[in-house]
């Protein structure tokens, strides 16, 4: 298991693609502006300035959830700030302490300016090149019983444990 990952500058890991929108406009034009950019977070700007992120999520659970109008609900009003960021030489590890301590799952990444986002989907998807393996994420060489939560070698053996032990168990007859 290779921990180089880790130590990684992010700005290996960095999308440069932002799109910003201004705050004073609407959830619906913000999410028309992440669809048609394809992306799922959008930065919102006052004065020329990024004073912050709105998410998909964010418009879910703070717009839609709670029965908002999109159409008069403005950026401004669910905004997530201030902006959350690290620098372009900080290593991923740094930048994934940064997401779990604002429980977020992205990052603007700045060198004076903003230059991208690094995401914890960005880091993840390069786990099985580099090797990486994150207990919380994914466990290696166990498989699980569905019914009994024993753990095996294989699936070869699950299935023969869960063949003999829990579908034999159904079809014996009681008397």
């Amino acid at each position: 298991m290779s921990l180089e990952l880790l130590d990684e500058p992010v700005y290996k890991f960095t999308n440069p693609k932002m799109t910003t929108i201004a705050s004073n406009l609407t959830i619906q034009d913000a999410a028309k502006a992440m669809v048609e950019s394809h992306v799922d977070s959008i930065l919102a700007f006052d004065n020329n300035k990024i004073v912050g992120m709105v998410t998909e999520k964010d418009i879910l659970y703070d717009v839609v959830a709670k029965g908002l109008d999109p159409t008069k609900t403005t950026l401004k009003e669910i905004t997530r700030s201030p902006l959350i960021t690290i620098s372009k030489k900080s290593t991923v590890k740094e930048a994934l302490e940064l997401m779990k301590k604002f429980d977020i799952r992205r990052l603007v990444v700045v060198d004076k300016r903003p230059i991208g986002l690094i995401t914890q989907k960005m880091i993840c998807g390069n786990l099985r090149n580099n090797r990486l393996l994150l207990p919380e994420l994914e466990i290696v060489d166990k498989t699980f019983c569905p019914y009994c939560s024993q753990n095996f070698k294989d699936n070869k053996s699950v299935c023969k444990h869960i063949d003999e032990v829990h579908i034999a168990r159904k079809n014996r007859v009681t008397h």
